[in-house]
């Protein structure tokens, strides 16, 4: 999830928005099982939402070019996700009580807090990239260390890219692929031949490298559209790519629904407890190389939307959104759990009902209910973060005339 100051491509804010409501209807989404009904519609959610974490891997290869020195990249990667990470966690212990028990007040919370005891977790949880020092709330800043991952990979990645070394970064995306292409497979089925893995680098970096690359292709077919002397055949060319891309997103959502309900399928008929099978959902989770597939379909349909569309003050709400995409996802957790233990959740759920359009509607509309709670916050904070910094530089220039 990085983030520039520089004005970005405003496809690419909207796919991080996307991509950031997906992660929030991750949280939020009910369970595929309900007793012993099987619950198409929530699979169906489960397919859709499958591209969330990928995309942001994938995204964050956009960013990546020849002028970025690697103590740049490191220097943004510890203060643009590294340090906020930090503070959200810190404040979430002090917070922690009051997101369980509605009735305790937050600053009772904050109050019986244990600082020390705090910062003490928080050390040896970034020492050995668990998210479990860090508490139930924090599960899903796995994704944090998987990206410190991919920072480990960048010194390799920035000297191919600046050396325009293309060719060795599709090798090191065609390995990577192959590799867990055979351990999707070697995981369904039982392989008829023996095929060695080769190692590769890590499905984060992966996705990061064919961001990189898929990006550019992408820049490249639009330049054709903007310079092209045949605008019809420029045009033409461009409806098809998009056209490809939705069909692609299509047929892989389509063979991904069926696998996945299978499994729920099979696993009832074997005797699986609804429990076991609702935390199994191996075909909808970005692991999958079919997953990946319609991460890619999905980023093309949204890179090649007309820029045209987004013009005035839509243009300028993607790009504040867009900006907010990383806080968001740090803290729409306390809000999903704080509102299912104030009820909130169960009444949306019960606005919408126990239907397949009740349930995709719910899904819908209250992680956008989610997402707008936490943008506000996130306005709110950047706000005042703002006349802390300006009325900071105010007493300093005073001092210093």
């Amino acid at each position: 999830m990085q983030v520039s100051k520089k004005k970005q491509d405003i496809n690419v804010e909207l796919l991080r928005i996307i991509a950031c409501l997906m992660v929030i209807m991750i949280h939020v989404r009910p369970f595929p099982i309900s007793g012993t009904t099987l619950r198409d519609a929530v699979v169906l959610i489960y397919v859709l939402n499958g591209p969330a974490v990928a995309a942001f891997f994938l995204i964050s290869g956009f960013f990546i070019s020849k002028s970025q020195s690697l103590s740049h990249v490191l220097k943004r990667f510890l203060t643009g996700v590294i340090l906020p990470t930090a503070v959200f966690v810190f404040v979430l212990e002090l917070i922690r009580p009051w997101i369980d028990h509605p009735d305790i007040s937050l600053f009772s919370s904050i109050l019986n807090s244990r600082p020390l005891s705090i910062l003490s977790d928080m050390a040896q949880g970034f020492l050995a990239f668990d998210t479990v020092r860090f508490g139930l709330y924090a599960d899903h800043l796995w994704y944090i260390f998987s990206y410190a991952g991919v920072m480990l990979w960048m010194p390799v990645i920035l000297a191919l890219v600046k050396h325009d070394e293309i060719k060795a970064l599709m090798i090191i995306l065609l390995i990577a692929v192959f590799h867990f292409t055979l351990q999707n497979l070697s995981a369904l089925v039982v392989l008829p031949i023996g095929i060695y893995i080769p190692e590769s680098i890590g499905k984060p970096a992966m996705y990061t490298v064919a961001g990189f690359l898929f990006y550019t292709r992408i820049k490249k077919i639009r330049t054709c559209e903007d310079d092209s002397v045949n605008k019809s055949s420029s045009k033409h060319s461009i409806y098809l790519y998009r056209l490809s891309f939705i069909i692609l997103f299509v047929l892989c959502s389509v063979i991904l629904f069926f696998l996945q309900k299978h499994i729920y399928q099979s696993g009832m008929l074997s005797g699986r407890t609804a429990e076991e099978l609702n935390s199994d959902y191996y075909f909808t989770s970005w692991h999958g190389m079919i997953c990946g597939l319609q991460t890619l379909a999905l980023s093309g349909a949204v890179l090649l939307i007309p820029g045209k569309l987004f013009r005035g003050a839509a243009e300028e709400i993607i790009r504040v959104l867009g900006s907010f995409t990383f806080p968001v996802y740090l803290l729409h957790y306390v809000f999903t759990n704080h509102f299912r233990a104030t009820g909130v959740e169960a009444w949306f759920k019960d606005l919408f009902g126990e239907s397949s359009v009740g349930l995709m509607s719910y899904s819908l509309i209250y992680t956008l209910f989610i997402f707008a709670v936490t943008a506000i916050l996130v306005f709110i904070l950047t706000g005042m973060r703002k006349v802390f910094i300006k009325g900071s530089n105010s007493i300093k220039a005073k001092r210093n005339n």
